[in-house]
């Protein structure tokens, strides 16, 4: 009910897509129902809001759902938001941005650069949000990778 009052609320938004997102998780993938609607909120709450953190995950649920094209136009959208950011010296969130572009290379399939944004946003916060924890597994699960590209990963955000 709270939704279609404030219809443009980011962090009411946000709330319900990241429950859709876990339940589908919880689902083992399965109910493609709440992965789509997942992915309608967010992107609604990126379109509305212009969040990073709807960017990236609608990107990622985006690719997820065989949506590739548009995964990488999102995900490219997100990293250029969030380089924009850095350049401007929000300092506050400067882990957060590059764990986002870290996110963004791992998405595309580039390795190498995802490790090293992933262990700049380590460096800057000493730690990598729980969130990004959750998307950066979610890509690690679902992207065939060769098995120690993937322990690299994990190895540059601590897990």
């Amino acid at each position: 009910m709270l939704i279609v009052a404030k219809p443009w609320d980011k962090r009411l938004l946000l709330a319900k897509a990241q429950l859709k997102k876990k339940m589908w998780i919880a689902s083992g993938h399965e109910d493609h129902v709440l992965l789509e609607e997942a992915l309608q909120l967010y992107s609604r709450c990126h379109l509305l809001t212009g969040s990073i953190e709807a960017g990236i995950n609608s990107a990622t649920l985006l690719l997820l759902s065989g949506k590739k094209k548009e995964a990488y136009k999102r995900a490219d959208d997100t990293a250029r938001h969030c380089r924009l950011l850095i350049m401007e010296n929000e300092t506050h969130e400067l882990g957060y941005y590059a764990a986002t572009i870290a996110e963004v290379n791992l998405l595309r399939g580039r390795i190498e650069a995802a490790e090293s944004w992933y262990k700049t946003a380590l460096s800057k916060n000493n730690r990598v949000p729980d969130g990004v924890l959750d998307n950066m597994n979610l890509l690690l699960d679902h992207l065939v990778l060769e098995p120690d590209m993937a322990v690299r990963i994990r190895e540059a955000v601590g897990a």
